[in-house]
C-alpha cells in the first residue's frame, strides 16, 4: 500500500484540486492550487506554523488524492463541487441538510409548465433559485399560474391525442391546448412572457402586453383584451412592491455576510434591471478561524458553482483571495464576462451596508433559534433518561417502524435523532422478506437483527458495516409488548443486552421496558413525551413513504408486467395515457394503438394478455 510520504513525492507540479483523506478514505479537506506539489507538501513541512484547525486536520491525514485541471478557474469550480459532494469537516461549507428548491420552467416540453423542484437536471429547462423558503417559492408559482394561463397537468401527448378540457380551462387558468383550443405558437408566447417576468423584466413585459391589449380592443376582441388588462394589473402590483435601487439596467447580485460562533450567515440581494426583485440568506458552517474574505470567497464559489443563473455583475462586501480566479470561474459558468466589484462609497456602499445588516439579523435569529432548540432538546433528553432509568443521556436515539397493508410490501424504517435533532444521513429503510406477512414482531426482529449485527461484539466497522457502526444510546420501537419482546430476544442473541430499548404504544402513548410489568406514562405536557412522539412519527412517516413507493410500483407493474414487448418506457406511456392497468384493459385496441410507441399488433397482444390473466 502506498504511504503518505510516497504520495507526496509523486505529486504533480500542475494546477488542480487536492483532497486530504483520513485512514478510512473519507475526505477531510478539499483545496485548490496553481502548483499541487508545492501547495500540498507545504502542509507537512516541519516547523511550519499553521492555524490550530489546520494542525488538527494534518494530524488525521493518511492519504492525498489529486485531480489535474487546465486552469485555476476550473480548479475553483471543481473545488466547490467536491466540497458540496463530500462536505469535508475542515472546509467552509454551505449548510445543505436538504436540497434547496428551485422554480423550473420545463422548456424541454412542447407545452412547458412552471413547477417546484429540488433537482437540477440538464434537460433544456430553465431554473430560478435556489430558494431557502419553500413556502415563498410555492406562493410565487401560484402567482404565476394566476397571472399566466399555463397548464398544470402532466400530459405528454398534447397535440397527439385529444383530451377533454379540465377545470383549469373553465376558470380561465389554462387555454386547453390539450383539446386543441390553443396553438403551440400562442402558448409559446405566454411562456416567453413568464420568462420575462421571472427575470425581473416586468417593465418590458407590461409594454408588450399593453400593445397586445390595444390591438385586441381595436379588433373588437374585448374578452381577450380584458384578460390582458387583468394580467397587466397583477404584474403592476408586483412591480409596486419592488424597490428601485439602481438607475442602470444591469443584472447584479450583492453579497455580504455576518460571522459568529463558528457559523456565518451570507445574504444575497438580487437586482434585475435596476430593481430589487428578491433576497435569500444561507447559513455557512465550518467558519471558525477563517477570515471574512476567505468565507466570502468560498461561499460565492460554492453557491454560484451550481446556481442556474449567474449575473453580469457580482458586488461583494470586500476583496477576496484569488479574486481573478473567482471572476474567471463565474465567467466560465455564465458563458460571458462577469465583473466582480467592491463598493467603497456612495449609493452602492450604502446599499451594501443594508445587505450586511440583513445578514447580521439572520445570523442572530438562527443562533437564537438554535440555542432555544438545543436547550429544549437537552431538557427532553435528561427527562427521558430519568424516566427510563437510562445509564446516560441518550444523545443518539434510533427508532424503528414496520409498514404494510394486509401483509403486502412489508417494509421497515430506521430513523436517527442525535442530540434531539434528526440526522437524515443515517436514516435507512428495509424490505422485509421471509417472515409471515402479518407477523409484526417477526418483522421487527428481522429489521433489528439486520441493523444490530454490525455492532455485535467481534464485528469490525469497515466497508458496509461502517454505516451502522455507531452504537445507539436508546432503541425506540413503534409497537407494544410483543414487538419489544422480539427485539429483546435479538439483543440477547447478539450479546447486546446492555443497549437500552423501549417500545412506544400508540393508543395511550405508554413506554414498555424490558423486565418491567407496568409501562411508563410520561406527563402529557412533558418535553420527553413530545420528543419520543416526534421520533416515532418520523419513523412512521419514513416507513409509510417507502411502502407507498413500492406499492405504487407494484400496482403499475402488476397488470402490465409480463406482456411481451412492453418494457418500462411503454408501460409508463400506457399508464400516463389511461391512468392504470385496469383502464388499459377496458380500452379498445385502436385507443391503445394511439399511444406513442404502441403498434396495432402490440395493442392486440396487450389486450389478449390482460384478458387472459383475468
Amino acid at each position: 500500500m502506498t504511504t503518505l510520504q510516497e504520495q507526496l513525492e509523486r505529486l504533480p507540479a500542475e494546477p488542480g484540486v487536492y483532497q486530504m483523506l483520513d485512514r478510512n478514505g473519507d475526505v477531510l479537506y478539499v483545496g485548490k492550487a496553481i502548483d499541487l506539489r508545492s501547495r500540498v507538501r507545504s502542509y507537512f513541512q516541519p516547523g511550519r506554523a499553521h492555524h490550530v484547525r489546520t494542525d488538527a486536520m494534518v494530524e488525521r491525514v493518511e492519504g492525498v488524492r489529486t485531480i489535474i485541471v487546465k486552469s485555476e478557474a476550473e480548479a475553483l469550480l471543481l473545488e466547490a463541487n467536491l466540497i458540496k459532494q463530500h462536505k469535508p469537516p475542515f472546509n467552509v461549507r454551505l449548510k445543505d441538510d436538504k436540497k434547496y428548491p428551485y422554480l423550473k420552467v420545463t422548456l424541454a416540453e412542447a407545452y412547458p409548465r412552471v413547477i417546484f423542484t429540488r433537482k437540477l437536471v440538464d434537460d433544456g429547462s430553465r431554473y430560478y433559485g435556489p430558494y431557502t423558503n419553500a413556502a415563498v417559492l410555492r406562493d410565487s408559482i401560484n402567482l404565476i399560474r394566476r397571472v399566466f394561463p399555463l397548464r398544470t397537468c402532466r400530459l405528454d401527448d398534447i397535440g397527439i391525442k385529444y383530451h377533454r378540457p379540465c377545470l383549469q380551462y373553465h376558470i380561465k387558468r389554462c387555454m386547453a391546448p390539450c383539446a386543441g383550443l390553443q396553438s403551440r405558437e400562442d402558448y409559446a408566447a405566454i411562456v416567453a412572457e413568464v420568462v420575462l417576468f421571472l427575470e425581473g423584466r416586468q417593465g418590458a413585459l407590461v409594454d408588450k402586453l399593453e400593445a397586445q391589449m390595444h390591438t385586441a380592443a381595436e379588433n373588437l376582441s374585448y374578452e381577450f383584451a380584458a384578460r390582458l388588462r387583468d394580467r397587466i394589473a397583477e404584474i403592476k402590483r408586483v412591480m409596486a412592491r419592488q424597490e428601485v435601487v439602481w438607475r442602470s439596467k444591469i443584472d447584479m447580485d450583492l453579497v455580504a455576510g455576518a460571522h459568529g460562533q463558528g457559523l456565518s450567515a451570507m445574504e444575497i440581494f438580487f437586482v434585475r434591471a435596476g430593481k430589487l426583485v428578491g433576497q435569500e440568506h444561507f447559513i455557512v458552517e465550518g467558519t471558525e478561524g477563517r477570515s471574512p474574505d476567505e468565507i466570502l470567497a468560498s461561499f460565492v464559489a460554492q453557491y454560484y458553482g451550481t446556481a442556474p443563473n449567474v449575473p453580469q455583475e457580482l458586488m461583494l462586501e470586500a476583496h477576496v483571495p484569488d479574486e481573478k480566479a473567482l471572476c474567471d470561474m463565474l465567467s466560465l459558468r455564465r458563458g460571458q464576462r462577469v465583473r466582480c466589484l467592491v463598493p467603497r462609497r456612495g449609493q452602492r456602499a450604502d446599499f451594501m451596508n443594508t445587505v450586511r445588516r440583513n445578514a447580521e439579523q439572520h445570523l442572530k435569529e438562527y443562533l437564537t433559534d438554535r440555542a432555544v432548540a438545543d436547550e429544549r432538546a437537552a431538557v427532553a433528553l435528561e427527562e427521558l433518561a430519568a424516566a427510563l432509568h437510562l445509564p446516560a443521556v441518550p444523545s443518539r436515539i434510533e427508532c424503528y417502524d414496520i409498514s404494510h397493508v394486509q401483509g403486502t410490501n412489508v417494509v421497515g424504517s430506521m430513523v436517527v435523532f442525535e442530540d434531539g435533532r434528526p440526522k437524515k444521513s443515517d436514516y435507512r429503510r428495509f424490505k422485509i422478506q421471509g417472515v409471515e406477512a402479518n407477523d409484526d414482531p417477526g418483522n421487527m426482529a428481522q429489521l433489528l437483527r439486520r441493523r444490530l449485527r454490525y455492532i455485535a461484539p467481534g464485528v469490525e466497522t469497515s466497508g458496509e458495516s461502517k454505516k451502522f457502526g455507531k452504537r445507539p444510546h436508546l432503541l425506540l420501537i413503534d409497537g407494544g409488548r410483543s414487538q419489544l419482546d422480539a427485539v429483546v430476544q435479538v439483543l440477547t442473541e447478539l450479546d447486546l443486552v446492555a443497549v437500552p430499548v423501549a417500545a412506544l404504544a400508540k393508543q395511550f402513548e405508554e413506554l414498555y421496558l424490558p423486565d418491567e410489568d407496568e409501562p411508563v406514562l410520561l406527563p402529557r405536557n412533558s418535553p420527553a413525551l413530545h420528543l419520543v412522539q416526534r421520533v416515532r412519527d418520523e419513523a412512521h412517516r419514513f416507513a409509510v413513504a417507502y411502502h407507498r413507493t413500492l406499492r405504487g410500483k407494484r400496482q403499475v407493474a402488476s397488470g402490465l408486467d409480463g406482456v411481451p414487448g412492453v418494457g418500462p418506457a411503454r408501460k409508463r406511456a400506457l399508464v400516463r395515457a389511461f391512468g392504470s392497468a385496469a383502464a388499459v384493459k377496458r380500452a379498445s385496441a385502436d385507443e391503445i394503438a394511439a399511444v406513442p410507441g404502441i403498434t396495432k399488433a402490440l395493442a392486440d397482444s396487450i389486450l389478449d394478455v390482460l384478458h387472459r390473466e383475468s
